[in-house]
């Protein structure tokens, strides 16, 4: 990487990414700053617990499927941030983010000189703004971040809010109950524009998106499960086929029937608007792509997960179950200090072979793989556990499928060990 590049992509990394905010105006002003890129795109607003990135693969693959093209701008990254920012479903070369850095890079430091300092959501929010305007794409998929209301990516009016599921995370940031968090996640909806919420959204949050979607007289509707499903395998890969054989994910689980269910009442109200094919587009939903969400390796003993909470604990497990029956697994993983790791633990003991846990290479505090093992003690002493690093866990030969998870941060990590060639493959 030249040395242009490397401050270009060091600048946006140095941001903090926490700022104290009074709303959204400074985000608001950065943009304008930039010429407003907001107001040449078309977005589709995506917030929720979890389910959003999974979702916004599934519309951006569907929209592609039928001729348009678009940006898909999603966080945390797993291994560059440049994957931060998809284009037409690719992941955009250095040249192209750093040309938009530079932009947002001289924007940051007008602001500066009249005492507004910007953090790194809003430095990337921005960024994608300027790649998918410059890029002129017919839709642009807008991810959340944390939140929603004071989220940074608020700041447009969209063609449609989606709101995917409510659980309890970020409570130090979002609030402690489900009413709480529904409130902050239901700050996306605008005035007339239409709701979809996911069909797993408990009725406590309900109410209040329902409530703010009333204020805002914006039509909403609920996603309704789908009761059917076929597992086949093609090439050691799994895919799912349900809705009448209408719906074809390579996404296994229950909770990926959950977030298609979704995407397809997005896709039906687009369709109306816009004219296009509805039949072609839920076809292209087969090729919907998500690294570290039931990401199967063909032929080895490998799967990564980047589940990180109790509510995709449960997914995990349900669909390891409904995959793979009557499997156990060896499970690595590893987990920051805010997230419920006692409860994620006991949805996955039953499952369990054998757990092996790690730290993960983050300034962010974590748990201590040692710390992690005397929890296991507690919950299921039966169960075989030791401390070991990563690139190690990786390494090992294992009897049963293994699977890693407890953090996207940490599916990162094992990606680019991947990439690197950092630890063999090893065959099932």
């Amino acid at each position: 990487m030249t040395n242009v590049a490397k401050n270009g992509f060091d600048w946006l990394a140095g941001l903090e990414f926490f700022g104290v905010k009074l709303g959204l105006h400074q985000t608001r002003m950065l943009f304008d700053e930039l010429g407003a890129p907001d107001l040449k795109l078309r977005f589709i607003h995506l917030a929720g617990s979890n389910g959003k990135g999974s979702t916004g693969a599934m519309i951006d693959a569907a929209l592609r499927g039928v001729g348009y093209t678009t940006g898909f701008y999603s966080s945390p990254h797993l291994v560059t941030v440049n994957e931060r920012f998809r284009l037409n479903g690719e992941v955009p070369e250095d040249s192209v983010v750093l040309a938009a850095l530079d932009k947002v890079r001289a924007a940051a430091a007008r602001m500066l000189e009249k005492g507004y300092r910007i953090t790194y959501f809003e430095a990337a929010t921005a960024t994608a703004a300027v790649i998918y305007a410059e890029a002129g794409v017919d839709f642009v998929i807008w991810e959340t971040g944390m939140g929603g209301r004071l989220d940074s990516t608020n700041i447009v009016i969209p063609l449609a809010s989606i709101i995917t599921s409510i659980s309890l995370e970020h409570k130090e940031y979002l609030g402690d109950t489900l009413a709480a968090i529904a409130r902050e996640k239901a700050g996306i909806i605008k005035p007339t524009v239409p709701v979809f919420v996911g069909c797993t959204v408990p009725e406590e949050a309900m109410t209040v998106i329902r409530a703010r979607a009333e204020r805002c007289e914006s039509p909403l509707v609920q996603a309704v499960m789908p009761d059917d499903v076929k597992i086949e395998f093609e090439d050691d890969l799994p895919f799912q086929t349900f809705c009448g054989g209408r719906i074809s994910l390579t996404l296994p689980g229950r909770f990926q029937r959950a977030n298609a269910a979704l995407a397809l009442l997005v896709l039906e109200n687009l369709a109306g608007r816009f004219h296009f094919d509805l039949d072609r587009a839920v076809r292209a939903l087969k090729d919907a792509r998500w690294p570290a969400r039931f990401q199967v390796f063909p032929h080895e003993n490998l799967l990564f997960d980047g589940a990180h909470n109790p509510e995709c604990a449960e997914g995990l497990a349900d669909a390891l179950r409904e995959v793979y029956p009557g499997e156990k697994f060896d499970f690595i993983y590893g987990s920051f200090v805010d997230k419920d790791t006692e409860l994620f633990l006991r949805q996955l003991t039953p499952l369990a072979a054998s757990f092996r846990f790690v730290k993960i290479e983050s300034n962010r505090k974590n748990r201590e793989p040692e710390e992690l093992c005397a929890m296991l003690r507690k919950i299921a002493p039966e169960i075989p556990a030791s401390a070991t690093t990563l690139a190690e866990a990786l390494k090992q030969t294992m009897p049963h499928r293994q699977v890693l998870c407890g953090s996207l941060h940490l599916c990162g990590e094992a990606l680019a060990l991947r990439e690197r060639k950092e630890y063999r493959s090893t065959r099932y």
